[in-house]
């Protein structure tokens, strides 16, 4: 075969490969770390996917949107999370923050707001902004976990055992949980893979339902 078959060849086999990269980083969206994992995952799991949401973050107003202002949603995956009791609406999205991703969040809706808000840190997690407004103070430790709460009263009776041992079971490496009206996030590190991200949806769902147990047993005390 002539030589300049071979090298036409080569230069098509280099084009298609360019084109097959430009193609992939299109599908992927955004740039956000692991945007295109995050795409993919959410495909394999019926999930919607969206590269941005600049609303969705306005929920809230405690956890890493305290710490810097809402900010935007970035590979943003929406969904149902099976739980024993029914599925749940939840999230997983980087949280940008003046064009920096901090960290990934995960968030599974409760079945009814809370009565206040509260976070749970770990001992190595950074206080609460004193500046932002939210208006947190030091409760009690719930759990390997300090409680900073919006309402001691109103929150007090809902930091059981078994919220702490849910909260517990989330990880170390999940710095922050934070409860807010109809949700419980947690903030998990920008590398955080999407399998990781899945086991973390089952875990906060493990604490929104500890949450609504607490709530019941208030009402009803036995």
């Amino acid at each position: 075969m002539p030589t300049w078959v071979w090298f036409l060849i080569a230069v098509v086999a280099l084009l298609a490969g360019v084109a097959l990269l430009l193609a992939d980083r299109r599908a992927g969206g955004a740039a956000e770390p692991g945007a295109r994992d995050r795409r993919r995952w959410a495909s394999v799991h019926d999930w919607e996917y969206h590269d941005s949401d600049s609303l969705l973050t306005n929920k809230w107003r405690y956890g890493t949107v305290q710490n810097g202002g809402p900010g935007i949603a970035r590979a943003v995956a929406a969904g149902t999370v099976p739980t024993p009791e029914g599925g749940r609406a939840g999230y997983v999205f980087d949280h940008e923050q003046q064009s920096k991703v901090n960290a990934v969040v995960v968030a599974v809706e409760l079945r009814e707001p809370l009565p206040a808000a509260v976070e749970l840190r770990l001992p190595s997690a950074p206080l609460p902004d004193s500046h932002g407004g939210a208006g947190l103070d030091l409760l009690e430790p719930v759990g390997e976990r300090y409680s900073f709460v919006s309402d001691a009263d109103a929150i007090r009776p809902l930091l059981t055992q078994r919220v702490a041992d849910a909260s517990d079971a989330v990880g170390d490496d999940i710095e922050l949980v934070w409860a807010e009206d109809a949700w419980v996030l947690a903030a998990a590190p920008v590398d955080t893979s999407p399998e990781r991200a899945q086991d973390l949806l089952a875990d906060v769902a493990q604490v929104a339902t500890a949450l609504e147990n607490a709530l019941d047993e208030a009402r009803h005390p036995a």
